[in-house]
């Protein structure tokens, strides 16, 4: 996409053709054609098509536009829109997920539309997102995709009219209010009105309804009080921004009842006119109402799109390509120095921290000499634990094998499994082992596990299995204490 190009706007809510061009290239989008407004006096959807396309042939070819960019203004009666809390998703599945919601949310089928979404914030506690699903028959898009391309534009984006008037007060320079600011829309389209509410610059309501022109101010704020419904009080109570045609209220205040927290916005009529009009142009406020969707859908780089949804932005990262381009290259003579720069810091952060494992070495090994240390007495305590608690037998088998074992006898090895208890060691003599453990009876079933084998240094190795009973300790005679 070239950075430097037109786009032309298309509006064709109620019975009215509005259309609007607008030129990019360094800084913020000026007007390049003034807005124009065709009555479409058909009875029948097709011959205002029809009568669509021949104004708008016209003015291309007078403005000398052939080749350029058009977006689509959709009509807020061509689009449905509902608000909903939907789990947290990836953004490849929920694509998926909201086109499986269609057929509950709307009228028409999920194949028969197409729709896009924008994200509303996290519900209360934290488990569901809102959502503010969008969508538009596919069949009325496409007529469009078709019609545009015959009088020599390029259909690029299909916005709707609630983003598209967003767009407009963004181009046209009102203050969108701090954090979650409420801000309405209001206007009148030919038998019709429509009510658009954002919160900052996200829209997340967007009707129209139809009423005589002596209705129209009523159905107005009515259709904004609907909208409001959901919203929390506080922040209904903080008041609602709205920009209203000038003759809907007085005195800075709405005279219909229930309208306290409606705020009407002095001025944004000869604002907007001056912002459509351009340079040296005549500020007109007469059609102001009706070329904002236009204004608005030429300036949609990054609003909610329903043409091709799934490249929203693409053409906002094409027109950043060549910038990108100069960044790379800028990013490339950086990248050639900056591996030394960064190998050097680390290597001085890998001498820094070896330093510092060096400097711990010492308390790491007192530490573990100190566990080991803890473990022993562990050990040693919790046998005195076990003699306390009653259980005596353990030291008393110790204390009969020490009685026992002739000298110069050393224990490697004792197991104990109830009644039973198996010893290994060396000894000068093995075989003088056995007669001792056997004498008093205090040791029963003695016998070698295994063969005696005599060692290097003339000691010999063995293992006893035995049966431990411990005579009971006998009572004085006469049953003395």
């Amino acid at each position: 996409m070239n950075l430097f190009r037109t786009v032309v706007g298309i509006d064709p809510s109620g019975r009215r053709l509005a259309l609007s061009a607008v030129r990019y290239g360094v800084g913020r989008p000026v007007i390049a054609v003034p807005p124009t407004v065709v009555e479409l006096r058909g009875d029948r959807e097709q011959t205002r098509m029809e009568e669509a396309e021949s104004a708008l042939l016209d003015f291309v070819t007078r403005n000398g536009l052939a080749g350029s960019d058009a977006r689509l203004a959709i009509p807020a009666d061509k689009v449905f829109l509902a608000r909903i809390l939907f789990p947290p998703l990836k953004e490849k599945d929920l694509r998926t997920a909201l086109a499986l919601e269609l057929d509950r949310l709307f009228p028409l089928p999920s194949s028969r539309l197409k729709f896009n979404w924008r994200r509303a914030g996290d519900a209360p506690g934290g488990k569901m997102v809102r959502q503010v699903v969008v969508a538009s028959p596919a069949e009325y898009i496409g007529r469009w995709e078709e019609m545009v391309s015959r009088t020599g534009l390029s259909l690029v984006g299909a916005v709707p009219s609630g983003w598209a008037l967003s767009a407009a007060c963004r181009g046209i320079g009102e203050p969108q209010g701090n954090g979650g600011a409420l801000r309405a829309v209001l206007r009148e389209v030919d038998g019709s009105v429509e009510c658009t509410v954002m919160e900052g610059e996200e829209p997340f309501f967007s009707a129209a309804r139809g009423c005589p022109p002596e209705d129209a101010q009523e159905e107005a704020l009515s259709l904004l009080q609907a909208a409001l419904v959901d919203v929390s009080p506080d922040r209904g109570e903080a008041g609602v921004s709205v920009l209203a045609p000038s003759g809907w209220h007085r005195n800075g205040r709405f005279e219909a009842q229930g309208t306290e927290s409606f705020l009407p916005v002095d001025g944004f009529e000869s604002r907007a006119a001056d912002a459509m009009a351009g340079a040296g142009g005549q500020a007109a406020t007469a059609a102001v109402w009706e070329a904002l969707g236009a204004y608005g859908a030429a300036l949609s780089e990054r609003e909610l799109d329903l043409l091709s949804p799934e490249k929203e932005g693409a053409g906002l990262r094409r027109a950043t390509r060549a910038i990108v381009g100069v960044l790379a290259a800028l990013t490339l003579l950086l990248g050639i120095s900056w591996p030394s720069t960064v190998l050097l810091r680390a290597r001085q952060e890998l001498q820094r921290l070896d330093g510092e494992i060096a400097s711990l070495r010492p308390a790491v090994e007192r530490v573990d000499s100190s566990l080991a240390v803890t473990a022993e007495l562990e050990g040693r305590i919790a046998v005195l634990h076990e003699a306390g608690a009653g259980r005596e037998e353990p030291v008393l088998l110790l204390r009969q094998l020490t009685d026992r074992l002739p000298q110069g006898t050393w224990l490697t090895g004792l197991r104990v499994e109830g009644r039973k208890v198996e010893i290994d060691g060396i000894s000068p003599s093995a075989n003088e082992i056995f007669p001792l453990l056997s004498r008093d009876g205090q040791f029963r079933k003695v016998e070698f596990a295994s063969p005696i084998t005599r060692q290097a240094d003339n000691f010999e190795r063995f293992q006893i299995r035995a049966e431990f009973a411990p005579v009971p300790p006998q009572k004085p005679a006469g049953g003395a204490p």
